[in-house]
This record gives structure tokens, sequence and C-alpha cells, in this order.
């Protein structure tokens, strides 16, 4: 499996994870939003198919208020914060359960992590679609913000 950027040559409209908002995000708005700068698209592939996209997620710079960290994040930082936002996450259906929705989300935070080392940044946001899926990416470390339990918080560093 290689995660590489959504170019023109990938199959959108061959994507189903298996939720319409997803889907018509991948078809619609996600190259949109890359030539505009907007977002980055990375897409999942297999070699022996590279236009069939097995899953997808997107990445944006984000600032917050920090009074959506939790509290003992909120006490050491001034009221905006920077961080990178984990826009989308989604795998194709005949890919799920299969351990790519794990990978790419490594994947997600490495590159993240890039763009705390080399332009700062407190951390990863993700806004999960329900609580099946916050539920997910608390299983991996993210924290849900106090007034909102599908707004998820990843620190860049523990502690």
């Amino acid at each position: 499996m290689q995660l590489l950027p959504l170019t023109g040559h990938h199959d959108r409209l061959g994507f189903d994870c298996g939720r319409p908002e997803l889907n018509g995000w991948l078809r619609q708005v996600a190259r949109q939003h890359q030539d505009k700068g907007l977002s980055k698209t990375f897409v999942a592939i297999r070699e022996e198919q590279p236009a069939k996209i097995c899953g997808y997620y997107a990445l944006t710079l984000a600032e917050l208020e920090s009074s959506h960290l939790p509290e003992a994040w909120r006490k050491k930082l001034p009221r905006r914060i920077p961080g990178v936002r984990l826009g989308r996450l989604a795998v194709d259906q005949a890919y799920q359960g299969k351990g790519l929705g794990e990978l790419m989300l490594v994947d997600a935070l490495l590159r993240a992590q890039r763009i705390y080392t080399d332009a700062g940044g407190i951390g990863m946001f993700v806004d999960a679609i329900d609580e099946v899926a916050a539920g997910y990416y608390h299983r991996f470390g993210f924290e849900a913000a106090p007034d909102n339990p599908l707004l998820m918080f990843f620190p860049a560093q523990v502690g």
C-alpha cells in the first residue's frame, strides 16, 4: 500500500466508504481544495491498481481557541493555538477492518510531526463525524474537547 497526494489520475468516483458525505467530499471537493491550497488529500493505493483509491485522508493547517483543549493543556497556552487538522479520513468498504485506517492515521500524524518540527504547532485536531468515529480516535490517544465530544485533539508532544 502506498500513500500519495491525490492527483487527477485517481478514480474518485469508484471510491465508496459507505458514508455519502465522505464519498461526496472526495468526489466533489478534495481536488478543488487542493488546487486552491486549502488542504492536501492523500490517497492509499495498491501498486497493481494505481488509480483505485483504497482510502484517503485530508490535512490542513488550523488555528483553534485553546478553550477547546483539555484543561491541562489550556493552562499552558495562549488563547489562539496553531495545529494541523485531519479534515477527513475514510476507507473504501473493500478495505475496511484490515488496518488501513490505522496506517493512514499514523501517516497523517507523521506528516503533522514534520510540520511541527519545521513551523510549530500544538497538535492535531479532528472533527469526528459521529460518536463511533470519536471512539476510534480515542483508542489512539486523541482526547475530546470539553465543550464538544466530536472535536478531538492529539498533542504534538506529551506533557
